[in-house]
């Protein structure tokens, strides 16, 4: 047998790691300390404006939405130009809608249009989904690890952002230094997304660093070396929707996402309704918000050696279990362990569930994946919160609402126990 080809080591170092970090850093200041942000300058704001809450709350539900049927443009936007021009034009457009925040608005309607209508725009440009399409390319055997640190960066900044921004607004004096602070903010991470490069060749180099067919320190050749599967072809949207396996990991996203946009907006009040002050309601969802941050470096590291399909199955067996127990709320005591129980599952999920679908499809059409099921995932989420209000308005209680999402939540730990990779000879027998 014939001894494998030794290549020569890339010269310079691998810049994949670099990226992460940049990336990281931008997904922490658009979203951990911008929109983490929001819940300490909104108020200050309907104070100052006398505008009522629920026609300010117009401009929330516009951005949610909007954000939602935005995806799909992204996606083709991140296939034509690349993960590195979208980034810069999102951080842009943000940086300008910010600005208008805290220098030109004086009116509701000026509220509306720039928090609704532009700002999802530039969020959507240079959020989540182009950081995660970086990544995939950057990374195979170590892509759940690079996704586990990204992640990172919004619970980091949302450590920060409530106490930093209210002494801010404090010293400063009004709402509009607020929105200036996140405007300086996301100032930096613009000046930072011009040292992200889209890809591996932009550098000369090749995902993980590892150039194929060469022999690393373990002796062993490496096209991927990964301990978990990859899938070794290219995929087309058209043929990911013909796999029975995307169904199962939409309908799982589906299920597990219910859970918190109850906990969210509606976790305080059912917490206060059967007892509990609302500084200790407060403390146990800063206790869920704060363990769902911890768990998900870690989990990435997990990722890359455990087949994340039986990592999201024991997830959401933990997370039905915190989920009941925020439910039931038994104790102060118990719900100080329960609900970061269900913080940890839901920081696993929201890792390794972009894990699991590129490691499947590819990096190739992951931002094609996202653009077909971001609305619908969009418009579900953004229902459950006004579901969970009318329904508790006709009942009394949340007992149905959790019964429900406890269901649900139940349907998605079935489905996940079938989540085996797919092949394209299965594509071809539904043609």
């Amino acid at each position: 047998m014939s001894e494998p080809i030794q290549m020569p080591i890339p010269s310079k170092p691998f810049y994949g790691w670099i990226n992460v970090l940049l990336l990281t850093f931008i997904y922490m200041a658009t979203t951990g300390l911008v929109f983490y942000a929001f819940s300490v300058i909104f108020p200050v704001m309907l104070k100052a404006t006398g505008w009522s809450r629920g026609d300010a709350s117009i401009a929330i539900s516009v951005n949610m939405l909007a954000g939602g049927f935005l995806i799909p443009f992204a996606a083709k936007f991140l296939n034509k130009y690349g993960s590195r021009k979208v980034i810069i034009v999102g951080l842009a457009i943000l940086f300008l809608s910010l600005l208008l925040l805290s220098t030109a608005t004086t009116k509701l309607w000026h509220w509306i249009a720039i928090w609704g209508a532009i700002i999802p725009i530039g969020r959507v440009l240079c959020g989540l989904l182009p950081s995660q399409v970086n990544i995939m390319m950057w990374f195979s055997r170590k892509r759940a690890m690079a996704i586990g640190l990204l992640m990172t960066g919004a619970p980091i900044g949302g450590i920060f952002a409530p106490p930093v921004y209210t002494w801010f607004m404090n010293y400063m004096g009004g709402w509009r230094s607020g929105w200036f602070l996140s405007t300086g903010v996301v100032l930096m991470a613009l000046v930072m997304s011009f040292w992200v490069k889209s890809k591996p060749s932009d550098m000369g180099q090749h995902p993980d660093g590892i150039v194929p067919g060469s022999v690393q320190a373990n002796g062993q050749v490496t096209p991927h070396g990964s301990r978990t599967y990859r899938t070794t072809v290219v995929w087309t949207l058209r043929e990911v929707l013909k796999t029975r396996v995307f169904w199962l990991i939409t309908v799982v996203n589906i299920t597990q996402g219910m859970g918190l946009g109850l906990i969210v907006y509606h976790g305080v009040l059912h917490m206060t309704d059967v007892g509990y002050s609302a500084m200790n309601a407060a403390y146990i969802l800063s206790m869920i918000m704060g363990s769902s941050g911890v768990v998900r470096f870690p989990i990435g590291w997990l990722g890359d050696r455990v087949e994340p399909r039986w990592i999201i199955f024991s997830a959401l067996i933990i997370m039905i279990i915190g989920f009941i127990g925020i439910w039931q709320a038994p104790s102060f005591g118990l719900l100080m362990i329960l609900g970061p129980i269900y913080g940890i599952s839901y920081g696993i999920m929201l890792t390794i569930m972009p894990t699991i679908t590129g490691n499947y499809f590819g990096p190739e059409v992951y931002a094609n994946i996202n653009g077909a099921v971001g609305p619908v995932l969009t418009v579900i989420g953004a229902a459950v919160p006004t579901i969970a209000g009318y329904a508790v308005e006709k009942t009394g209680s949340y007992n149905e609402v959790f019964l429900v999402i406890t269901s649900l939540i139940v349907i998605g730990l079935v489905c996940s126990a079938f989540l085996a990779p797919p092949h394209k000879k299965e594509v071809s027998s539904y043609s």
